[in-house]
């Protein structure tokens, strides 16, 4: 999907938003995930546009996602990740149509 922006970095004026939560994590660590991510959304695009249905592979993943995490995690933390997933998702769009990017 492409390369990790780090607003925090980008735009110091919204650091105070940025969750800090995983500033243990080694930098080793953190290409280890950005690694597992960018795999998994390739995969899932390889899927969406070998079976020409991207919204039931959305949902397929959202589903398997929603699942796995709710029972490693509990209903609270998954909630709370989902919200935020949804707030980046906007804030992303947001500084694109403001010409932030």
């Amino acid at each position: 999907m492409g390369e990790v922006v780090y607003l925090e970095e980008r735009y110091p004026e919204i650091s105070k938003m940025a969750n800090d939560e995983n500033t243990t994590l080694s930098s080793t660590e953190i290409k280890r995930l950005e690694a597992i991510r960018d795999d998994v959304e390739e995969l899932m695009n390889v899927v969406a546009a070998l079976r020409c249905d991207p919204n039931a592979v959305a949902l397929a993943a959202a589903r398997f996602g929603v699942m796995r995490m709710t029972q490693l995690y509990g209903r609270a933390f998954v909630t709370d990740f989902t919200i935020q997933c949804i707030e980046n998702m906007e804030l992303a769009e947001y500084l694109t149509s403001e010409g932030l990017e």
